[in-house]
């Protein structure tokens, strides 16, 4: 039978291992080109007639899926050093053993990016969703406005070009600014965007009133639906690796990060809010990864979020160093968020279990385990508890293992579904919102007070 793109790795992992042994597989490198195909890259000098060896059995172990022209390489051949110290590789394990993978992609690239660190003020939040209609945008809308009814500054990003929502939401038609996101994304390619169209880039949206301030960088802005036939254009282009001055490729991630710091770095806004595009696109991977960001990820209690979540958090998974057990700051920045939650607390509590269930099973948290000794309690009075002095506080397991924050719910209310609040002011409300939107603007509180 064919050998499949999901059976290939391990193939190659339990030839090598048997081959080479499981140091030697651990020390080199897998490469995996753009179309799919495997090589094992050595740390050590092969002789000939165990590369040629090994080679062979590998592209009859494989097939299609083996690398024609060098499918083993030894360290002192071409181009192996640079394999070897390329920093985008992760550490799997892969049937019981550790493998550094180097995964070349035509697209989909920033996916390999490690998490950034957490930003400097101002906070960002990132919205995402594996689809539309689980209410994100709106969940953004009503976290704008209740920053700004608090005097405070808010910048809001539309990064959905596909589906743009975010700029109409926020701004009638005749306050959107002359450029959006897109004619960003385009003209940085051609050259550096000066104070003049980063001006032209955002708009105040009325929804603030007298309180504070909400800016919006929309999709789209006035100069795309004044031509409307150059939008899909413009969109083939906007995802296109840039070339800087030094020679250098920046791709989507660097583009939105770079455009994102120059808001941040005005000192004009207290929070900015990043509205990502549904699905796992390559701008998804903008929001989640590279902007350094709290990350709301919304979904509904359906088989379809947890299909759709277990392919990111399993990809996540690989950038935490499986030969520890420490879990990377990052993870404290997601949130799964419950939308259109039930008021029934059972019902809400349940889909929280799926979701720590799925992190388990993803190996985005270590599932809980209980080392600690048994000790036997006197009878009473319970006071008389033993206690042991000498043991090191590190032994007692009193911190939570660091993994995603609790699972959050918005509340299902019809008022706010097919919201439009250009149109419905009223809802806007903290007495009319908090109802539903309580639990969730209660954790963006939490990281203005951190």
């Amino acid at each position: 039978m064919a050998v499949r793109f999901d059976e290939s790795l391990p193939i190659l992992v339990e030839i090598i291992a048997q081959e080479l042994g499981p140091a030697a597989l651990s020390a080199g490198a897998v490469l995996r080109d753009m179309s799919g195909r495997l090589a094992f890259f050595s740390s050590a000098t092969l002789d000939v007639s165990t590369v040629e060896k090994l080679s062979k059995q590998l592209r009859e172990a494989l097939g299609a899926y083996a690398r024609s022209d060098r499918p083993v390489a030894s360290a002192n051949d071409f181009g192996v050093a640079e394999v070897l110290a390329d920093r985008s590789s992760v550490t799997l394990i892969v049937s019981e053993h550790l493998v550094r993978l180097v995964d070349r992609r035509l697209v989909g690239a920033d996916w390999l990016r490690r998490p950034a660190p957490v930003s400097g003020p101002p906070p960002r939040f990132v919205f995402a969703s594996l689809k539309g209609g689980v209410g994100r945008s709106t969940a953004l809308s009503v976290a704008a406005a209740d920053i700004a009814s608090r005097g405070l500054r808010v910048l809001a990003i539309d990064l959905d070009m596909e589906a743009p929502g975010l700029g109409s939401m926020l701004l009638k038609q005749a306050e959107l600014p002359e450029f959006g996101l897109i004619d960003a994304l385009v003209e940085n390619g051609l050259g550096t965007l000066d104070d003049t169209f980063m001006a032209d880039l955002f708009a105040p949206s009325a929804l603030a009133a007298r309180h504070g301030r909400i800016d919006v960088v929309p999709a789209f802005g006035q100069r795309s639906f004044r031509n409307p036939g150059d939008i899909l254009a413009k969109i083939a282009r906007a995802y296109a690796e840039d070339i800087r001055d030094d020679g250098t490729m920046a791709s989507i991630l660097d583009q939105v990060s770079e455009i994102v710091d120059h808001f941040a770095k005005t000192g004009n806004y207290h929070a900015i809010l990043i509205d990502a595009r549904a699905g796992l696109h390559e701008t998804t991977a903008t929001a989640v990864l590279g902007l350094g960001a709290e990350v709301f990820l919304f979904g509904l209690d359906e088989p379809q979020t947890f299909q759709g979540y277990s392919a990111l958090f399993a990809h996540l998974a690989r950038f935490i160093d499986p030969k520890t057990a420490a879990r990377p700051e990052w993870l404290e920045r997601i949130t799964m968020v419950q939308g259109k939650a039930p008021a029934n607390a059972d019902v809400r509590l349940a889909f929280a279990e799926s979701c720590q269930s799925l992190y388990e099973h993803t190996g985005l948290v270590l599932a809980p385990t209980d080392t600690s000794p048994v000790v036997s309690l006197p009878a009473e009075p319970f006071g008389d508890v033993p206690w042991n002095d000498e043991v090191p506080d590190e032994e007692l397991h009193l911190d939570e293992p660091v993994g995603p924050r609790p699972t959050i719910a918005v509340l299902d209310d019809e008022r706010f579904r097919l919201f439009d609040p250009t149109r419905r002011r009223d809802l806007l409300s903290s007495d009319v919102y908090r109802s539903s939107f309580g639990q969730f603007l209660d954790r963006i509180a939490e990281v203005f007070s951190a």
